[in-house]
């Protein structure tokens, strides 16, 4: 183990709340404290003193050379050629490990970043798409019309002059409470045809009513029991 290693294993001992040290001193607050705040410096100056060492120390001697990689590669082709499942699935696993070290070094990192550059790109690409289909749909002009010609008060006809579901949740039915008058099951609101009511979506419904909503001209029924005779008046030439 290096000594940086070694100081910074020392310097998380001692941050950690659950070292002996801070389970002796629990007894008394005071002493608690005391020996938090000791421990605390004691940590930072550890970590400062790795730093130092570690640009100081000697790197070690790595067991990683160009023969003793080519002996691994010697045991997975070995491994392969066995036969049997489980040492060919460990030559795989040689052959992946063998392909990380011999990448060379920030070639992870690299990888990465291209994705992410790929994925900003996509992400500009369909943003742009999205953002030149509404200039050309017009997609801004037509929410500015459908706001404006958002209905605020019906007109005579064009709400419900009487019916029996609830003209705000349709299929909902309604109990009649009075002359013109009916209660909605779902939320208990009354609805009056005749002096009118406002809808949950802000529209004012004019009262109206269904009587005469159709006049049918017709003759006196009496006429057809009339003769020549009496329609001139009883005149006979």
């Amino acid at each position: 183990m290096r000594i940086a290693e070694m100081l910074q294993a020392i310097a998380s001992w001692l941050e950690d709340p659950n070292n002996e040290a801070f389970l002796i001193a629990e007894y008394n607050d005071d002493c608690l404290n005391v020996v938090a705040e000791s421990c605390i410096e004691a940590a930072a100056l550890l970590k400062k003193a790795a730093e130092r060492v570690d640009a100081i120390e000697p790197a070690e001697p790595t067991t990683i050379t160009p023969e003793s990689l080519d002996k691994l590669a010697d045991i997975a082709t070995a491994f392969d050629e066995s036969g049997d499942p489980d040492l060919m699935a460990q030559a795989s696993v040689i052959d992946e490990l063998l392909l990380t070290i011999a990448a060379p070094p920030g070639s992870a990192q690299n990888k990465l970043a291209a994705e992410e550059d790929r994925i900003n790109m996509l992400k500009e690409k369909y943003e742009n798409t999205s953002k030149q289909l509404k200039e050309d749909n017009k997609i801004a002009e037509a929410e500015k019309a459908i706001e404006k010609s958002k209905m605020t008060e019906a007109g005579i006809l064009e709400g419900s002059l009487s019916t029996r579901t609830c003209p705000d949740h349709p299929g909902a039915q309604m109990a009649r409470t009075g002359e013109h008058s009916w209660q909605c099951e779902l939320d208990k609101k009354t609805y009056n045809y005749q002096i009118g009511f406002t809808m949950a979506n802000g529209v004012k419904v004019p009262g109206g009513d269904v009587a005469n909503q159709t006049k049918l001209e017709t003759p006196e029924s009496n006429a057809i029991f009339d003769t020549r005779e009496s329609r001139l008046g009883g005149y006979q030439p």
